[in-house]
């Protein structure tokens, strides 16, 4: 039989492992976009400097908003970790 007690610590614990999973993912294909993104501007005369600094002021905005959503996240599982084993 389920024990139902332990439903919200399981729930949890699968939603942080996903997310961690989600974590690694998204790391992987940021840092492959970056450096993408980093030979095509070193290597193209298509772009000029302006156009050149646009696409690297949009991977620090990209990195910068990654961070803040990945501490939010950190946070209120923290929360929802605290919440379930106080139960």
């Amino acid at each position: 039989m389920i024990d139902t007690g332990k439903v919200p610590e399981e729930m949890v614990r699968f939603l942080r492992n996903s997310w961690e999973t989600y974590l690694k993912i998204l790391e992987t294909v940021s840092s492959q976009t970056e450096k993408v993104l980093e030979i095509i501007l070193n290597q193209t005369d298509a772009l000029q400097s302006e156009g050149k600094q646009m696409f690297k002021q949009w991977l620090i905005m990209m990195k910068e908003s990654q961070d803040q959503y990945k501490k939010m996240m950190e946070e209120n599982l923290k929360k929802l970790e605290s919440m379930v084993n106080k139960e």
